[in-house]
C-alpha cells in the first residue's frame, strides 16, 4: 500500500512537472515548435512515461492551458472579492496581469492556439459558463455607479469576444503592444459604457500607472 503512494504521489508530481516544463515552452517558442521527444529530453523522462501520463500534444496543451486558466481565475476571484477594490480596480488589475503575460510569451502561441479544435471547443465553452459571472460583474458595476444603467449588457461580452477573435486571428499582436491593443480596442469599448464617475476613475488610474 505504501508503494502504491509512492507511485501515486510521484506520477502526480511528474505530470505537474511536465505540465509546468511544457506551458513554459510552448508560451517562448510557440506551440507547434515544441516537440514532445525534446520535452521528454528536457525533463529527463523517457518518452514512453511522457505518452503514459500524456497521449499527445494537443491533450498536454489542453491541460496546460485549463491549469493556468483556473490559477489565474482564482487569482482574480480572490482579488474581486477583496471589499478594497471597485470593479475599475478589478479590470485595470486583470488587464495588468494579460500585459505581463503577453510582454513573456511568443506571439505564436497564440496563434498557434488556434489550430487546436479540442482547445478551441474548450476556449468557447468556458466563455459561454463565464457570461454568467461577467453579467453579475456588470451588474455590481452598476451598482457601484461606474457602470451606466441603459446598457444591455448581454450584447457587450459578444463584443469583447470579436475583439479577441480579431485580434489573434489578424495577428495584431505581432504589430502593436498590448498596451496599444487594450488602449485602442478593450479600453475605448470599455468606455462606451462607463458613467462619468467611471470615466474618471479610469482616466486617474491610468494616469497613474503611466506615471509610475
Amino acid at each position: 500500500m505504501q508503494v502504491l503512494k509512492e507511485t501515486t504521489a510521484y506520477r502526480v508530481s511528474l505530470r505537474e512537472r511536465i505540465i509546468e516544463k511544457a506551458m513554459q515552452d510552448f508560451s517562448m517558442h510557440g506551440i507547434r515548435a515544441v516537440k514532445m521527444d525534446d520535452l521528454a529530453n528536457e525533463l529527463g523522462i523517457s518518452k514512453r512515461t511522457l505518452y503514459e501520463i500524456f497521449e499527445d500534444k494537443e491533450t498536454l496543451l489542453f491541460e496546460g492551458v485549463k491549469v493556468y486558466g483556473e490559477r489565474k481565475h482564482e487569482y482574480m476571484r480572490s482579488y474581486a472579492e477583496d471589499e478594497r477594490y471597485h470593479v475599475i480596480d478589478i479590470i485595470l488589475e486583470a488587464y495588468r496581469m494579460k500585459v505581463e503575460e503577453v510582454r513573456a510569451v511568443n506571439p505564436a502561441f497564440y496563434l498557434d492556439l488556434m489550430k487546436y479544435p479540442k482547445l478551441a471547443r474548450y476556449m468557447k465553452e468556458a466563455q459561454q459558463k463565464s457570461r454568467e459571472g461577467f453579467l453579475a460583474f456588470m451588474r455590481r458595476g452598476v451598482n457601484e455607479g461606474y457602470f451606466r444603467s441603459d446598457v444591455n449588457y448581454e450584447i457587450v461580452p459578444h463584443i469583447f469576444d470579436a475583439l479577441g477573435q480579431y485580434i489573434l486571428s489578424n495577428s495584431l499582436v505581432q504589430q502593436y503592444s498590448v498596451e496599444e491593443l487594450f488602449s485602442n480596442c478593450f479600453l475605448i469599448a470599455l468606455r462606451g459604457f462607463c458613467t462619468d464617475k467611471g470615466l474618471h476613475t479610469i482616466d486617474t488610474l491610468m494616469a497613474d500607472a503611466k506615471s509610475e
